[in-house]
């Protein structure tokens, strides 16, 4: 048995099936990208095949000679001796390869007893020194078979199916969950989008040391920034995207989990100051390849290269999306400062890996980036960002609000249209007390009328509504954000968390279990009043030891604190205390425990810990109606925002500038 890999256009995909079969059934291990995997490792497992193979087939058609990719494998199969070349749809085989005897496939209707496969048979068993296998009859038709050949059986077939779906259906209400009905998934096309959809897959690192990772993320993040901008054409997002990159799929499977109809992979080499990028564009409805190019050029062409690629992408869905013949992309460089821009993407990199070590890293890679260009102004901005989240991640050396504004301010003097540092400045003046929450809300808006796909932009505005009370217009800005990248779990998070403020308990639910799925329980102790209310004492206690994890944490008191509120122990606060003591944790910094015991005056600036929504839950409305909301609210500039752009629904003003809530 040899090991045998085909290399081939997917315009002859039909062909190519058929002889693998072939081949399969005369006992040989056939390897083609039917057996691919998707994301980013699919140039990876190419070339894994590329070195096991005994014999490489080339099969040459007027599409494959045009595709760079059959002639690098051609390429290597030639330099390696193990080259089979057939023919597919007549013509002469591409310039370097026609010294070599083509076996002819013109004629050939896919029966494996036909001469060209015996031919075939012959060459790979003269390639790789063995016998010529025995002849095996190929297996008798199968349905899917005879689906194909006979479309009025198929009318038939799907009636049927439909009348032992609907039968199923009503079987598998009555099925006991221990014994689960048995489901058959139908074969078929996928299905197309209404709109006109593709995911830009991570691109696969084959540099020589594999260290170039971080580059071939950065060059699939920036084309996929690129294409979102491109009117109606809909682009899933980064989060979805590269969630694919270590999973085993196929080009199907992967636009059914992405939701889209065309699909864009490549790969990237990099060495020193050059870099071949090799990118195509698949249509997933019928796996077939639309385009595909190679770029080998100096890394200064990088901004040229994505130029190509995009304009590229667009060309060929042109007609779906409405555009002029050849409507260029045009991409304006970041800079022209290679080494910088280099650094801009391994900064960029640890900025989305998060963690306090990566974060320290992506600090001093960001500001070594503005050191070697002030004029690069997307380095301020991520220069800004990181800035914006030191502080999170425990890093305090410095003044990193005051640090990240400047830099904020830098970028935009450098590109106004840029709209990161707007939603950055946002977020940095949230953290000022008191808050001046017009003016971060203001920026917030600036960011989005730059960008409208800044998913961020649109998750800190809800939250931003989300702390000021205003439920309804929060669940709009988290909508915004879901509708850009329906996996980003923050905004599924704060909208659980508003539809709990609004009542919507259902609502609320639902988005909490959608996170459950994927193993994100942030802030799940929101929930905690939810099951008790529903009797589900259970999983509040499993939430609950879930959440607080820390040695010794007084659950029972917290859970019969929220169950009979208005009946709190003398001594439940120094419970909490010593316990605090003891962790050292600072209890009074954890502003739901100290509402859920009643500990009102505990709570002030300094010990508040930014979860705005714990003050609008609704386990907290004696909060609500007390002064020392009145306070709080008065120091964190909620007041005086109110008093400027009008009060929350749950509160109304009083006379002598006085206010109350409930």
């Amino acid at each position: 048995m040899a090991q045998i890999f085909i290399s081939y256009s997917r315009s002859d995909r039909p062909a190519i099936e058929k002889l693998s079969d072939a081949l399969e059934a005369a006992g040989h291990a056939v390897w083609w990208d039917r057996h691919i995997r998707g994301g980013a490792a699919f140039a990876k497992d190419i070339e894994a095949q590329l070195q096991k193979a005994d014999a490489i087939i080339v099969a040459w058609s007027s599409d494959s000679k045009e595709s760079d990719w059959v002639k690098d494998e051609a390429v290597f199969a030639r330099d390696k001796g193990i080259l089979i070349p057939i023919n597919l749809s007549g013509g002469d085989a591409p310039l370097g390869f026609r010294q070599y005897q083509i076996i002819d496939f013109l004629k050939w209707k896919g029966d494996p007893k036909d001469e060209p496969v015996q031919s075939l048979l012959s060459a790979i068993a003269d390639l790789t020194g063995g016998e010529a296998p025995e002849k095996v009859e190929p297996a008798p038709p199968t349905l899917i078979d005879k689906l194909k050949i006979n479309p009025a059986l198929t009318a038939g077939i799907i009636g049927g199916v439909m009348m032992l779906a609907i039968a199923g259906f009503l079987l598998m209400r009555e099925t006991s969950q221990e014994e689960p009905a048995e489901q058959v998934a139908a074969a078929g096309r996928l299905p197309a989008p209404s709109e006109v959809s593709i995911g830009v897959l991570p691109f696969t690192d084959m540099s020589p040391e594999g260290n170039q990772e971080y580059f071939a993320d950065g060059l699939s993040e920036e084309l996929l920034n690129v294409l979102v901008r491109i009117e109606g054409l809909k682009v899933a997002s980064r989060t979805s995207s590269f969630a694919l990159k270590n999973e085993i799929l196929n080009i199907g499977d992967i636009a059914k989990r992405l939701k889209v109809n065309y699909v864009l992979e490549g790969s990237v080499r990099k060495m020193d100051n050059r870099i071949r990028i090799t990118a195509q564009l698949i249509d997933a409805r019928d796996d077939r390849h639309l385009w595909s190019d190679t770029y080998d050029r100096h890394l200064s062409d990088i901004f040229r290269i994505q130029d190509e690629i995009a304009t590229a992408v667009v060309g060929e869905l042109r007609d779906e999306l409405g555009m002029a013949a050849n409507a260029p992309v045009v991409i304006k460089p970041a800079t022209e400062n290679m080494s910088a821009y280099d650094m801009y993407l391994r900064a960029r990199e640890k900025f989305i890996a998060r963690g306090t070590a990566n974060v320290r890293e992506s600090l001093q890679l960001f500001e070594q980036v503005v050191d070697m260009d002030p004029g690069f102004a997307r380095g301020w901005e991520g220069l800004a960002a990181v800035y914006a989240i030191a502080t999170s991640w425990g890093i305090l050396d410095r003044d990193y609000s005051a640090l990240s504004l400047v830099a904020a301010k830098k970028a935009l003097d450098l590109d106004p249209e840029l709209s990161m540092p707007y939603a950055v400045m946002g977020l940095t003046y949230r953290t000022h007390y008191p808050t001046p929450w017009a003016e971060s809300i203001q920026n917030l808006q600036n960011a989005i009328e730059r960008d409208d796909k800044n998913s961020n932009a649109w998750l800190w505005l809800g939250m931003n509504y989300m702390a000021t009370g205003d439920a309804d217009a929060a669940i709009d800005a988290f909508n915004n954000c879901m509708e850009i990248d329906e996996a980003a779990r923050l905004c599924r998070k704060y909208r659980s968390i508003s539809n709990l403020f609004l009542g919507n308990v259902d609502e609320a639910m639902a988005d909490a279990e959608e996170n459950a799925k994927i193993g994100y329980f942030g802030d799940f102790d929101v929930y905690i009043s939810t099951f008790l209310q529903r009797n589900d004492i259970i999983t509040a206690y499993t939430v609950s030891r879930n959440v607080y994890w820390w040695g010794g944490f007084p659950h029972s008191d917290y859970i019969d604190a929220l169950i009979n509120p208005d009946n709190q122990p003398a001594d439940r606060l120094s419970t909490f205390e010593k316990w605090g003591e003891a962790n050292k944790v600072t209890v009074y910094g954890r502003t739901n425990v100290m509402l859920a015991i009643r500990a009102y005056d505990k709570i002030d600036v300094e010990t508040f810990d930014n979860d705005y929504e714990d003050l609008w839950l609704p386990q907290f409305a004696h909060f609500r109606k007390s002064e020392d909301f009145i306070r709080l609210t008065e120091a964190l500039g909620l007041a005086d925002y109110w008093r400027e752009v009008g009060f929350p629904s749950r509160c109304r003003e009083l006379p002598e500038d006085k206010f109350e809530c409930d």
